[in-house]
């Protein structure tokens, strides 16, 4: 034990003992757990108390507090703990530029909290009552640029608190930037095409749209790629500069949809039973609600082992669940009357005539 002892209060290190070593992490140790403590019976009581108000911003608040209160504690742990040891003038400023980086990414880390808590309980519920997709789209980029910003801001003054020209910094920052500007062509042409997108308004979020052969739901448009929903209900991710430069078709934007069939009968099908298959068609097409009316159904031509009728008609509405579900509707109806009338659908076949 006495060796312990002697061993803790001689041996040292950068100017301090194992003892002092020791005596400043139980005291930050001790700090960090009494703020845990405290935050475990105050939280439950501040929450009690915010589960009776209507607003949602003192839960927010409450988050807000809770989740960077470890790093105040470690603050304030490590400034009472340094009381236990010995600094040069060198390694107190080092200490003490440690301290306010701590103390800046705490600020930014609230900074960053306080415009989600903003954007949710503020302008949420102000945009979902304007009915504009466009804005619900504008939201994420809100909340992305706010980051850069106060990131940029936290950066500035760490580095002004370590005793830098922060003009000079700034200056050799435009430097390097044109460096960064060249090797990220791609990615600086994506964000220019993020804000063509943002306002060119080829589509919002929620719009179904085809473009670079991707068909599917727009999830995202953020400030370097657009996220599609394709219709296996994968995720497709898409770079903005390839999106802004390419066709898109809206299919959100059109009234209708198209349906189109190239019915093949057989060449035993007489005069009457086409002109019986066609008016079987119009009227399973006129009987559905869904669809619109004026619909094209003619005989098209003598194909190589069928005769063709071509089916076209509008659904009255664009969504793609109710267009397909129009579609087996009416298809099953023509099936059915078709078998009814003995009508034969063709199919590919070929003769072979054999010479004895």
């Amino acid at each position: 034990m006495a060796g312990l002892i002697e061993m803790l209060t001689t041996q040292t290190y950068f100017g301090n003992t194992l003892l002092q070593f020791l005596l400043f992490l139980a005291t930050v140790g001790v700090v960090i757990l009494a703020a845990k403590i405290l935050s475990y019976i105050v939280k439950g009581r501040l929450r009690s108390i915010a589960k009776k108000t209507r607003t949602g911003i003192d839960d927010f608040a409450i988050d807000i507090i809770e989740q960077p209160l470890w790093m105040v504690a470690l603050i304030i742990g490590m400034a009472f703990g340094a009381n236990f040891l010995s600094f040069t003038e060198a390694s107190a400023l080092v200490f003490q530029n440690t301290l306010n980086v701590i103390g800046v990414l705490v600020i930014a880390w609230i900074a960053v909290k306080s415009v989600d808590a903003f954007i949710t309980v503020f302008l949420e519920p102000v945009i979902a009552k304007t009915g504009n997709k466009m804005d619900d789209q504008l939201l994420p980029l809100i909340s992305k640029i706010s980051k850069v910003i106060v990131a940029f801001l936290a950066f500035i003054v760490i580095v002004s608190g370590f005793g830098y020209d922060v003009t000079a910094v700034l200056a050799g920052l435009g430097i390097g930037g044109l460096a960064f500007a060249f090797a990220a062509q791609e990615t600086i042409a994506d964000m220019f095409g993020g804000f063509s997108i943002f306002t060119s308004k080829p589509f919002v979020v929620g719009d179904f749209i085809e473009v670079e052969g991707i068909v599917g739901g727009v999830e995202e448009v953020g400030l370097r790629h657009t996220r599609v929903r394709n219709l296996e209900k994968r995720l497709v991710t898409l770079p903005n500069s390839k999106v802004a430069n390419s066709i898109i078709t809206n299919v959100s934007t059109a009234p209708q949809r198209k349906c189109v069939w190239h019915l093949g009968l057989t060449y035993g099908t007489s005069v009457a039973k086409l002109e019986k298959a066609k008016k079987i068609i119009l009227d399973a097409i006129a009987s559905h609600p869904e669809c619109a009316p004026d619909p094209l159904v003619q005989f098209e031509e003598f194909g190589d082992f069928s005769l063709k009728i071509l089916v076209l008609f509008f659904t009255n509405s664009n969504d793609w669940a109710a267009f397909m579900k129009t579609k087996n509707d009416v298809g099953l109806k023509i099936k059915r009357e078709f078998e009814k009338a003995k009508i034969e659908f063709a199919f590919p076949t070929q003769t072979v005539h054999v010479r004895k």
